[in-house]
């Protein structure tokens, strides 16, 4: 299905970057379930909306939509996807971070799980990491060895068992 201007992830990006947080109302679930490389384990729609707002506020943020992708069936079920970029200033104090005028970018991709026609769960993966590596640098905690349950898991391998050497036979030692 092509994205149109009402669709799940144009909806969720047009608030986001109006700062309208009140029309996450009617496309976002009151229990969703944030995950981000900054804030981890978030639930709920009024944190994850304390959270963008003070983004907002703190980062000066010019958000452009630069992809989308909406796969929600006609009963609302699915997944969708706004790839944004954050032209950022950091103006602000944003959670204790103290601001220093800098300035970049950083591609971000919401990841949105859809059940009945509202976002329950949402997922922001990081494309470039300019943000991230700044916020780091400036003493924010991020979340580590975060283990989520698997879909399939994957083979346990021990040390280097089961590494592939890719080099042409004729680089490789003898």
């Amino acid at each position: 299905m092509s994205p149109t201007a009402d669709s799940i992830p144009r909806r969720v990006y047009d608030a986001f970057q109006r700062g309208e947080f009140e029309r996450w109302d009617d496309v976002i679930a009151p229990d969703v379930e944030m995950n981000s490389s900054a804030s981890f384990g978030t639930v709920g729609l009024d944190n994850v909306k304390t959270w963008a707002g003070a983004f907002l506020s703190a980062f000066s943020a010019r958000i452009d939509l630069v992809d989308e992708i909406d796969a929600v069936d006609a009963d609302g079920n699915g997944r969708a996807v706004a790839t944004i970029n954050l032209k950022w200033q950091h103006t602000g104090e944003f959670f204790g971070l103290q601001p220093t005028g800098r300035t970049g970018t950083s591609i971000e991709n919401l990841i949105m799980t859809v059940r009945n026609g509202r976002v329950v769960r949402m997922e922001v993966a990081d494309t470039t990491l300019d943000l991230v590596i700044y916020m780091h640098e400036r003493g924010w905690i991020f979340p580590q060895n975060i283990r989520p349950e698997p879909i399939i898991r994957g083979i346990d391998r021990d040390g280097d068992h089961g590494i592939v050497d890719l080099r042409p036979e004729s680089e490789r030692a003898r």
